[in-house]
């Protein structure tokens, strides 16, 4: 029998117990419906808190033919990769034992310990970033150290400035298998490059951050 096509796999949902199975709200996230079919990708469901700027997808991507959660989490989001499944009863049996612990990941009201791979840095005497204002003009400081999120590629997201109006951003990480901070920008929801936060420990990058963060956010802000 040949794969379906992501048009039958939509037709077919009505009919996926799956679906009935899933709590209506976990944790203060409330489950809607899915937004059908965006040229190759099938939204199923997804689990949402919107105050938080967090949610949870879950999708079929046609052109892989995997199952898939994807994490949002401010204007971060990711696959989940421990998740990706092309049996389509497993991914359903998976979703219902471990959507708790997904979801928890981004959420902002719990603390996420990272364990080893954080052995390289230490967050949780770093003191500078408690001088940040909540905002720096349209900007929100969103994500901050005290509750790092773990990324893609050896990534830890540890601190952000937001601008959710806009879809501007800056946001630092630290990179576990290069033992390297650095940052990253968006502008209107496009990912950019930059090298003038890279820093091999958290004291180079507060003489950075310094004199740098706040003349970035005004660039990026500017139209």
């Amino acid at each position: 029998m040949g794969q379906l096509g992501i048009k039958e796999i939509e037709a077919k949902m009505h009919d996926w117990d799956f679906l009935k199975y899933l709590p209506r709200n976990i944790n203060g996230f409330n489950l809607i419906k899915g937004t059908g079919i965006k040229g190759k990708v099938l939204n199923i469901a997804a689990y949402v808190n919107e105050p938080m700027h967090s949610r949870v997808d879950l999708i079929y991507m046609a052109e892989t033919d995997d199952y898939v959660p994807v994490k949002t989490i401010g204007l971060h989001n990711f696959f989940d990769e421990r998740f990706f499944c092309r049996d389509r009863k497993k991914f359903a049996d998976m979703m219902l034992h471990y959507l708790p612990n997904i979801i928890g990941d981004v959420d902002r009201n719990q603390k996420h310990p990272l364990g080893y791979e954080m052995m390289g840095i230490d967050f949780s005497s770093w003191k500078y970033w408690t001088k940040f204002p909540q905002r720096i003009e349209g900007y929100e400081l969103f994500l901050t150290p005290d509750n790092p999120v773990k990324y893609i590629n050896g990534s830890v997201l540890f601190l952000d400035y937001t601008d959710f109006n806009y879809g501007n951003q800056i946001v630092f990480m630290y990179n576990t298998f290069r033992d390297e901070l650095f940052a990253e920008l968006k502008k209107k929801h496009i990912p950019l490059t930059t090298e003038r936060f890279d820093a091999r420990n958290l004291s180079d990058l507060e003489k950075l951050m310094d004199t740098q963060l706040e003349a970035t956010l005004r660039e990026l802000s500017r139209q």
